[in-house]
């Protein structure tokens, strides 16, 4: 069963570079030629010790995203399905956990697909940055919802990540407590439908891979 793996490295820099320089706009976004073929199931979980407001932030994550796309297809087609436990043996279709410290890459996420189709995602994700000091809300929301964008069947935008605006940036440029939040651009919710239509998670185009536009 193929398996792929995508992390987001943020670099300790200016946070002001990041605020005065979001004019730039990436010209192609990576297709990972994988998709979901149902509204996934997503449960989240949270390494002892880690605030539970994070787990809201994932959510706001999710939400953005679905949101973004529907709005764009001006519709409801797009979901997902909340899980707030799992019974034995039960498991979701995207496990997100929220650890304290996952060292210099503060996101990662791993899929597990076959014949084209999404059977699994994990997403790791790091409330802590490389030294320690806590993440604020609006910073582990860019990296939620950048790897819940590795999710959705989408690879990393060309923009070189010291000028990032679209969300699928390969790294981004702030402090561990610049508290930016980047939301999903044009360009990375049109590369979405560009894999599934409008017709939301459960339509894949026949061939889903390679770059958008």
């Amino acid at each position: 069963m193929p398996r792929s793996k995508y992390v987001l490295i943020f670099y300790v820099l200016s946070a002001t570079l990041l605020i005065a320089s979001v004019q730039a706009v990436a010209a192609s976004i990576e297709l990972l030629g994988v998709a979901w073929n149902h509204n996934p199931t997503v449960y989240i979980k949270l390494q002892k010790g880690v605030d539970p407001k994070y787990k809201a932030v994932v959510v706001d994550a999710l939400d953005a995203w679905i949101d973004g796309l529907n709005t764009k297809v001006d519709g409801a087609v797009f979901a997902y399905v909340l899980r707030d436990s799992l019974k034995k043996g039960q498991t979701a279709d995207v496990t997100i956990t929220l650890k304290k410290n996952t060292g210099v890459i503060l996101g990662s996420t791993s899929i597990k697909s076959s014949g084209g189709v999404i059977n699994s995602v994990s997403i790791t994700l790091a409330t802590q940055n490389a030294v320690g000091l806590t993440l604020d809300e609006g910073d582990v929301f860019t990296i939620a919802a950048h790897e819940i964008g590795h999710a959705w069947g989408l690879g990393h935008s060309d923009d070189d990540g010291t000028q990032p605006l679209d969300l699928m940036a390969q790294t981004f440029d702030f402090t561990g407590s610049s508290n930016v939040r980047v939301d999903p651009s044009d360009l990375d919710l049109s590369a979405v439908l560009a894999i599934y239509g409008e017709d939301g998670f459960g339509a894949p185009n026949p061939n889903p891979g390679g770059t958008f536009p």
